[in-house]
């Protein structure tokens, strides 16, 4: 199971990129999709989600007023919902330092639309040495906690909901067990699950029906399914209690900054 694309997107996609950086005077880094589409599990009228690593000219940062670090738009193509989000890249940065899982996702993307070659992989490299564990399963504990409490109506979850609960909890699993930047796809994270448990098959077949469903439907809740999360959950809080975090050096990171502005 892979992403699934609309190709005709894609134009309107990079029209809409190249008008806000000649616009607002920035060069874009990167720009991918991330979402349901990049995560693997997209229903067949899932949005768009496209997000984009920006950088100013180097006399921009010399203003009394610092320029935007982030900027939001939501647009209609074709009868698709196109929902763009850029982030300045010394805000991502400042959120790396903190270990923030949103980066390390973006730059796993399986689709790009747009990028500086090397780029993508120098940064991926240089979060690398910031990954905090604690505060990754943290991270994703706490998306899953609010994932569930939003999602379920009686005996059914919105199906949606579901995987908002079960990718972040495979990803904190991986982080927990490993000790490493979890992979952005569901299929690897998944894959963590031997195939004899019966959860695992469980979830397969929900990730084949989630695939099927519009946005904003419902599934039965699954009670073997509800068990490994509650089990998981505790397991994964109890390791992540017992982790030390230990303060880095930015340096490397204001070094990047300095590496990547525009002349």
């Amino acid at each position: 199971m892979t992403p699934k694309m609309t190709p005709k997107m894609t134009p309107h996609i990079l029209q809409h990129l190249h008008q806000i950086s000649r616009q607002e005077g920035f060069q874009i880094l990167y720009a991918c999709e991330t979402g349901s589409r990049g995560w693997g599990f997209a229903s067949p009228d899932s949005d768009f989600d496209v997000r984009y690593i920006f950088v100013y000219p180097q006399e921009r940062y010399l203003s009394v007023f610092d320029p935007p670090d982030q900027f939001t738009q939501m647009l209609e193509a074709e009868g698709e919902v196109l929902d763009f989000n850029g982030w300045e890249l010394g805000k991502l940065l400042r959120l790396m330092s903190k270990s923030n899982a949103t980066p390390y996702e973006w730059l796993q993307s399986p689709i790009i639309y747009q990028e500086v070659p090397e780029f993508r992989e120098a940064l991926f490299a240089l979060g690398a040495e910031y990954l905090n564990p604690r505060s990754l399963v943290y991270h994703y504990l706490g998306i899953c906690h609010s994932s569930l409490r939003a999602g379920i109506d009686g005996d059914q979850i919105n199906i949606k909901k579901y995987f908002y609960v079960l990718r972040p909890l495979l990803a904190a699993k991986w982080t927990a067990d490993k000790r490493s930047v979890p992979p952005m796809q569901f299929r690897p994270l998944l894959n963590q699950l031997d195939e004899s448990i019966p959860v695992r098959q469980l979830m397969e077949e929900l990730w084949v029906a989630k695939e099927q469903a519009k946005e904003g439907a419902y599934t039965p809740l699954q009670p073997d399914i509800q068990q490994f999360i509650t089990e998981e959950m505790a397991r994964l809080r109890e390791l992540a209690d017992a982790m030390e975090s230990s303060p880095q050096d930015p340096k490397p990171l204001d070094q990047f900054f300095r590496q990547w502005l525009k002349d």
